[in-house]
């Protein structure tokens, strides 16, 4: 996640605006149709790109003729994946966990792990759904006194976090291909993906180093963004980004960084193994320096939110680049269907278990978030 997926994702909360959390809920109106109808027809688009990138793709990569092959699957590889997506989930629970701690804002990793399933269910369903999942994150972490602010502080660190292991997994993997033959098509997209994220880590470094220049980005930022959403302050912007950068400095510095570094690439390298599993499942090895590889740039794509999750994205992407490194279109196009059953949709059932548990969660006033939500219909 996130990256979560980032990251949820990734895979990841990544994009999410600093101040996202501390933006209170709009009163309520009489009508209750627009949101209703807006949540359907989001979940049409989501039911309609899924068919097709799981009835289409298929068919590119020749599977009607292939399909057989899932016959000699390993299913033990299969079950290894799941486990290994479900430790690389509790490890981005974890960093979110040590990233609040170092904000002075400790809470359970069972808290965590729910609000973490809770935002990636709420942000993988609908399209730039992540400002609804940080709301959720702010809202429940306000039952245990943590302000809204303090909380979106925590989610952009921990996503900054995850873009820094991101950023240092695409490395090692770009420099394990070196030397290794890789057609035309891969160096093109590696080429553009290592160009992306050159400009990113300068500008993360830049706007890192310096509150002021953070500031002036975040007041850009928002004032661009003012023209969607027009509740949004430039001036509380610049003054949150400029909090944000100096929190970077102290709170992810040292053991604490090292720690939230840690956990930030547990996240990665689990999820990749995840990848690697569903291809060892059905007998194929790309290696560590093209899957990295892949992995990464898939990843480093999905940040523009285009669809729900990467989803159509992260596919069309994994595929290409494995391709490239020499496996059939076939084998790529049925191992990242199967992961991405792994990766994005099974998750989705915890993920909904814990939205349901958080609104049922008591609040201050001794209600729970349902009750509140009916009462004040």
């Amino acid at each position: 996640m996130g990256h979560r997926r980032l990251g949820m994702t990734a895979q990841h909360s990544a994009g999410t605006p600093p101040d996202a959390g501390a933006d209170r809920a709009p009163p309520r109106r009489p009508g209750r149709r627009r949101p209703t109808v807006r949540w359907i027809v989001h979940g049409v688009l989501l039911v309609a790109l899924a068919v097709g990138i799981f009835g289409v793709l298929p068919r590119l990569g020749g599977l009607t003729r292939d399909a057989a092959g899932l016959r000699h699957a390993r299913p033990a590889f299969l079950a290894a994946a799941i486990v290994a997506q479900a430790v690389s989930l509790g490890c981005y629970a974890q960093l979110y966990r040590q990233v609040l701690a170092a904000l002075g804002a400790g809470i359970r990793f069972r808290l965590a792990a729910d609000v973490i399933m809770a935002t990636f269910f709420v942000s993988h369903l609908t399209p730039f759904g992540s400002a609804t999942g940080t709301l959720v994150n702010a809202t429940t972490l306000e039952t245990e006194g943590i302000a809204a602010a303090t909380t979106g502080e925590a989610i952009a660190l921990t996503s900054l976090t995850s873009t820094i292991a991101l950023i240092v997994l695409f490395g090692t993997g770009f420099a394990a291909t070196a030397g290794r033959h890789v057609s035309h098509q891969y160096l093109v997209i590696a080429g553009v993906a290592l160009f992306g994220v050159a400009a990113v880590l300068a500008a993360v470094l830049a706007v890192g180093a310096h509150p002021a220049i953070a500031g002036r980005a975040g007041r850009w930022a928002a004032t661009a963004a003012r023209h969607v959403r027009p509740s949004i302050n430039p001036d509380k912007a610049a003054q949150t980004s400029t909090r944000l950068a100096s929190l970077a400095r102290t709170a992810l510095t040292g053991r604490a960084f090292a720690v939230s570094f840690g956990f930030a690439s547990g996240n990665l390298l689990f999820d990749l193994l995840s990848l690697d599993l569903v291809f060892l499942a059905l007998r194929y090895q790309p290696g560590f320096g093209p899957l990295t590889v892949a992995y990464a740039v898939a990843n480093i794509a999905s940040a523009i939110p285009l669809t729900p999750g990467g989803l159509g994205v992260i596919e069309v992407t994994l595929v290409a680049i494995t391709v490239g490194f020499g496996a059939t279109r076939a084998t790529a196009v049925l191992v990242v269907l199967g992961y991405r059953i792994v990766e994005f949709w099974l998750p989705l059932i915890p993920g909904a278990i814990a939205y349901i548990r958080l609104r049922l969660r008591p609040g201050p006033d001794g209600k729970t978030k349902a009750t509140a939500a009916d009462a004040g219909k």
